[in-house]
């Protein structure tokens, strides 16, 4: 095999391995940023149930005192009855303190209602308080692992390109333009093989005289469909 097909093959293979390092460097930002998302959401549900717990007990108060009221009203109609001479003005005093016996009844069923909730959402709040430790702990447990995966990635990946440039500088600029182009075009695949007798970059069906030069290796071969340098086999 000529001296400029071995390093070209030696050159895919180092840009291989530099693309899968690039889809580490751009997914590892994701799973940090998934991360901050995840402690983000459970502090939003922890407030939005401390509000609601605070609006909640609000309410109640709101409605004892409204009841308290009720009372004070009853309790002065009661005061009022002694002094009622006739039996019309008794009756509509009556009614009204019935009726705000009723309307208490009612506020009461709301407080019952409102304390149920309370109870819910302490229990809620003790689990997204959990939640969000959980999160927070997470987060900074992994947080300077995945930065520090994400250096190491892209020195392993500068290393990498400059140990390909250093083969690049031993091929004709000729031939590295054209492998340039096929690795930015040709999804970072420039050096395919001859699987079966079609070009594993494309599956075209390559010619007979073309399998032969290939399997020679006296000359670089390019695929009539995609473009790609087609050798014997990547070792």
């Amino acid at each position: 095999m000529i001296k400029d097909l071995e390093i070209l093959i030696e050159m895919q293979k180092l840009d291989d391995v530099i693309g899968e390092k690039n889809k580490l460097v751009k997914s590892l930002p994701k799973e940090l940023n998934t991360l901050i998302e995840n402690l983000e959401k459970a502090e939003q549900s922890l407030q939005k149930s401390k509000n609601e717990l605070k609006a909640n007990k609000n309410y109640q108060k709101k409605k004892e005192v409204l009841i308290q009221s009720n009372e004070d009203k009853i309790n002065k109609y009661k005061d009022q009855l002694l002094a009622i001479k006739t039996n019309k003005e008794y009756k509509a005093l009556n009614s009204e303190i019935t009726h705000l016996f009723k309307k208490n009844s009612v506020i009461d069923d709301e407080i019952i209602d409102l304390m149920e909730r309370e109870s819910e959402l302490q229990d809620m709040i003790k689990a997204e308080k959990h939640k969000q430790k959980e999160a927070e702990s997470e987060l900074k447990a992994n947080e300077e692992k995945i930065k520090q995966k994400i250096t190491t990635l892209k020195n392993d990946i500068d290393a990498l390109r400059e140990k390909r440039n250093k083969m690049a500088k031993n091929i004709p600029i000729k031939i590295l333009k054209r492998y340039a182009a096929l690795i930015k075009n040709k999804n970072r695949k420039a050096v395919v093989y001859n699987d079966n007798n079609n070009c594993s970059g494309c599956g075209y069906q390559i010619r007979p005289q073309m399998i032969i030069e290939i399997s020679e290796g006296n000359k670089i071969i390019y695929c009539e469909n995609c473009g790609r340098i087609i050798v014997d086999k990547i070792n």
